[in-house]
């Protein structure tokens, strides 16, 4: 199956535009009330079969990746991929 290494660079965004990015990638838990009630806030690769490397780089189909390309590139993040051939994912 093909696949897409997907890194991204937020060296051009600042602390608070990085922070909003990681969220809207990789989800959060979002606690209300004093921390009494917490929520599991889905991001985008949430949904989406993928392996997680690190922080800003996971592996993904390759049908999924302009979604997520785009999705980032929002954000004004750069974003860099190579192909690769995986058997599972």
């Amino acid at each position: 199956m093909m696949a897409k290494i997907v890194t991204y660079a937020t060296e051009k965004l600042n602390p608070t535009e990085r922070s909003i990015l990681s969220k809207r990638i990789n989800g959060y838990l979002d606690k209300s009330n004093r921390a009494r009630y917490t929520y599991r806030r889905e991001g985008i690769i949430t949904n989406i079969p993928h392996i997680k490397v690190t922080n800003r780089t996971f592996i993904v189909r390759e049908k999924d990746f302009s979604f997520i390309n785009k999705e980032i590139k929002k954000y004004g993040a750069t974003v860099k991929s190579w192909d690769i051939n995986i058997k599972v994912l």
